[in-house]
């Protein structure tokens, strides 16, 4: 406390003692010294005000990467810090004003336990001495407030011929017992050096309630106007309140009164320094956007009725399935985040429903999932959250574990703790590398792999070379969307016109962030009919975005239709080509359809960037130009032309990818029945059959 005392309390110590000499009441020396010190402060506090402006106008952005790279904590926190810093927003400007707040009350509060320090500039000899002398009137030991009990025993004159004896061997001992009589420590009928107490009631402890007031008159006007408080929702603004009310309540009840008096002053003085920074940099007209923005997305108080409602029916439901899943015997289990996953283990189920008794128990995260319409006595589907999946899987009682998720013991899904011989399976929900859009490690604590061809086999192979890791069973087994897009493709449709399906991936940076508009404008006016297939995804995050692009160009060409509706694939089957940047629907367009694809080379999707040690050139970027034509963003505008280039050539690709699905995709229409008689014989050979 004496480094705290000498760093922080000697400075204010002299600020203090300058405004007491000036004013010579000490009670109004501490509110002008709260209020003279928000000068100094105010340049930090207008750089916080508009650091948080910035945060508000960013608010949209952030919303987009949390939805982006959902339950994906690593890629939100490296998407979140690479927008503050091309933004240069500073999350630990945030926090500035209140370190510095706490800063100087500390300092107040050595001023306070150390009036004859600081306020009457004592020597330090002489308050050892006036301390000693305590002894001779209180029976208490050493205290850290002795010399406001120096301060206290003064106020008796019973008390007095202890310090004037104390004192008699100072030249200047009369001076300085005159000195310290003379100090007024009352301030408006209260001692702005005792601390309040409930044990011995006084009218100090009004303290307490006017700190309290003043704390949540400015939580109150902070809430209403504060950038910081405009881009957060009202229960973390009414938690901040709560904390900075019971803050200043805790200051005036534990500490001395100055201490609260200062408190209480510092926050009715942050009203007009809020007031006077929104005057200055108003949040409301540079962050009109983004308060829109955040406007739209807050729910009525009747959509959040309705979500408690459904939350309580989710949490009884999960807590049903969940204690099912548990005391079920289980022998081979399918996991799924979302219900969009159930598509990639169709072939597999179907497959093993048709030819097997197996019992399959299907676990997912998603309560909407179309597992639950599926209907059949060896198919049984469980609804968990993705915190509940966690120990789920820690406690996990099975023979195989098949999934779709990758990152196996990097994130949620985690090995179970219980059981060590239990065979995790990943089957893989696209056609590309594996090298390239996944994290390094995402396949390396599987022990199963169900690839689609023998790029993932090499690739595979490869890591666990580069990796010093144990050889995985690597299964000739296919790609099961490949099959059910086959089938339900229809070849004998034919346009009038030539029909462009333009279908983007989410990922940051795709077609409709960077060149929707010169692309359209490029085609708009040709023989086309222009289908407009944003990712679900992008929907969800860019509405007015979409809407806009529908108002502008439907005005410019009536053939330009924008798809909403993913409940089928007919527009990708009836189309003659399809643009797009790196989604894996080009792929699937292409084999499906044996027509080619455009890809604008927006920039790539690296989720690995090692992936060039690998010295494997990844599928997403060599078979760009083998079954389709790949065009840079600059040639967008003259992109017509590679159109009729195509539809002039299709036959030629058409043998092309013809030849590119014989060379990476197993089993073609039998990818189902691959990975189907792998699992019944697995089981079997562990059931002894």
């Amino acid at each position: 406390m004496s480094f705290i005392n000498s760093v922080l309390g000697v400075p204010l110590g002299y600020l203090l003692y300058f405004i007491y000499w000036l004013i010579g009441n000490f009670g109004l020396a501490i509110i002008s010294f709260a209020i003279i010190v928000k000068i100094p402060l105010f340049p930090i506090m207008m750089m916080a005000h508009k650091n948080s402006i910035r945060l508000l106008q960013l608010q949209p952005a952030l919303n987009i990467i949390k939805q982006r790279f959902t339950n994906d904590k690593e890629a939100i926190n490296e998407a979140q810090y690479e927008l503050f810093k091309k933004e240069k927003y500073s999350p630990i400007m945030g926090i500035m004003p209140l370190f510095f707040q706490l800063f100087l009350v500390m300092g107040i509060l050595q001023v306070m336990y150390h009036p004859l320090q600081h306020l009457l500039r004592l020597d330090s000899e002489i308050i050892d001495v006036l301390i000693y002398s305590l002894g001779d009137i209180y029976n208490s030991g050493n205290n850290f407030a002795e010399q406001l009990l120096v301060i206290e025993a003064f106020q008796h004159p019973e008390n007095w011929p202890v310090f004037q004896y104390a004192l008699s061997g100072y030249a200047d001992g009369e001076y300085i017992f005159n000195l310290i009589r003379g100090l007024e420590m009352n301030f408006l009928g209260l001692n702005l050096g005792i601390t309040p107490s409930f044990t011995n009631p006084s009218l100090e402890l009004i303290i307490i309630l006017i700190s309290g007031f003043a704390a949540l008159s400015f939580c109150l006007v902070q809430n209403h106007i504060s950038p910081g408080a405009l881009s957060q929702g009202t229960r973390t603004n009414l938690g901040l309140l709560l904390f900075t009310v019971v803050l200043s309540l805790y200051f005036a009840f534990a500490l001395p009164v100055g201490v609260g008096l200062y408190w209480t002053t510092g926050n009715f003085a942050a009203i007009g320094v809020v007031l006077l920074l929104n005057l200055l940099y108003p949040p409301k007209k540079l962050a009109v956007d983004a308060l829109a923005y955040l406007k739209s997305m807050r729910k009525s108080p009747e959509q959040i009725r309705e979500e408690k409602r459904r939350n309580t029916e989710l949490r009884a439901r999960e807590n049903s399935d969940i204690a099912q899943f548990k005391s079920a015997k289980k022998q081979l289990v399918f996991y799924s985040i979302s219900s969009g996953q159930y598509k990639f283990y169709k072939n597999t189920i179907d497959y093993l429903l048709e030819n097997s008794k197996i019992i399959i128990h299907y676990l997912t995260n998603d309560p909407d999932d179309s597992i639950f319409n599926q209907k059949h006595p060896c198919l049984i589907p469980y609804y968990a959250s993705q915190q509940r999946t966690i120990s789920l899987m820690l406690k996990l009682d099975t023979e195989i574990l098949v999934t779709t998720v990758p990152d196996l013991q990097s994130f949620h899904m985690k090995r179970s703790v219980v059981r060590d011989d239990i065979e995790y399976i990943h089957t893989f929900h696209s056609i590309n590398s594996t090298h390239l859009t996944y994290r390094e490690k995402a396949f390396d604590r599987f022990d199963t792999l169900f690839c689609v061809g023998p790029h993932q086999v090499e690739e595979i192979r490869r890591r666990e070379a580069m990796a010093n890791l144990p050889k995985k069973r690597l299964l000739k087994v296919g790609y099961g969307l490949y099959d059910q897009l086959v089938e339900s493709y229809n070849s004998n449709n034919v346009n009038n016109n030539p029909r462009i399906l333009i279908a983007p991936s989410w990922q940051a940076d795709n077609i409709l962030d960077i060149c929707i508009e010169p692309l359209l404008e490029s085609i708009a006016n040709q023989k086309y009919d222009i289908v407009v297939r944003p990712h679900p995804q992008y929907i969800r995050l860019f509405p007015a975005q979409i809407e806009s692009l529908k108002e502008r160009f439907s005005k410019i060409n009536k053939s330009i239709v924008f798809e909403l509706d993913f409940s089928g694939n007919e527009s990708i089957f009836k189309s003659d080509i399809v643009i797009t940047d790196w989604s894996n629907i080009g792929y699937e367009f292409a084999y499906c359809t044996l027509k080619p694809c455009i890809f604008i080379n927006t920039p790539m999707k690296v989720m690995n960037p090692n992936y060039e040690r690998y010295g494997i050139q990844p599928i997403d970027i060599s078979l760009r130009d083998s079954v389709g034509v790949s065009v840079d963003i600059e040639k967008v505008e003259t992109i017509n032309e590679t159109i009729d280039y195509l539809l002039q050539n299709k036959d030629s690709y058409k043998n092309k990818i013809e030849e590119t699905v014989k060379q990476y995709i197993y089993h073609p229409l039998r990818s189902g029945e691959a990975s189907g008689i792998y699992l019944i014989k697995q089981l079997e050979k562990i059931n002894g059959g």
